[in-house]
């Protein structure tokens, strides 16, 4: 990979931090939480460039592999399933940039799928896995999924008449979240079955 100015900048000043960090041997709870702010931003930057590095290469073999290219989106008998290779963030960690990188990774696995169930009312099944037992399912920031589906146009509108969602956590020694999309409308004559 060659490495560009801006890409060289980011590292550098990365450096200059957690060298800075390191030395000091007295931190206070507002450093660290700037630092580990400087991080999160240096590791969105880094990756973004690496993205761009992929979209730039003529062969497969030359791209670099991260935790973006691992997020997937695949229409399986009219049900949207997309898989994201990490935990949701909890809500503590909501003004950090990982929410936004999520939100864009979902927006762009789920572009081909446009338009998908933009007039539906539509139900959101989010499966979150972790490998921490006894963890709080309503701890997790969900938003950024159905803010990367509005994005890419799969749906129209997150409020109460086109969007119902509901959250499950797992165990898992893999940690990821996985997503399904519903056409209200099969819940719906599925519930009828079922009622008297």
């Amino acid at each position: 990979m060659i490495v560009n100015e801006k890409l060289k900048k980011e590292l550098f000043d990365l450096e200059q931090s957690t060298k800075a960090i390191m030395q000091n041997s007295s931190l206070t709870d507002l450093q660290i939480e700037k630092y580990l702010r400087t991080l999160e931003k240096s590791r969105y930057n880094i990756l973004a460039e690496i993205k761009l590095h992929n979209k730039n290469v003529e062969f497969e073999y030359e791209k670099i592999k991260t935790i973006d290219t691992e997020y997937q989106a695949e229409l399986i008998d009219d049900i949207l399933k997309i898989y994201v290779p990490e935990v949701m963030p909890s809500y503590k960690n909501i003004k950090t940039h990982n929410n936004k990188r999520i939100l864009l990774n979902i927006a762009e696995v789920t572009k081909p799928f446009a338009k998908q169930f933009y007039n539906d009312e539509v139900f959101i099944h989010i499966k979150i896995f972790d490998n921490i037992l006894g963890w709080d399912v309503d701890n997790k920031y969900i938003k950024p999924i159905s803010d990367a589906l509005i994005l890419s146009n799969v749906i129209k509108d997150d409020n109460m008449t086109k969007m119902s969602y509901g959250v499950t956590g797992e165990f898992s020694e893999i940690p990821h979240t996985e997503i399904y999309v519903f056409n209200m409308k099969n819940i719906y004559a599925d519930l009828e079955k079922y009622s008297t």
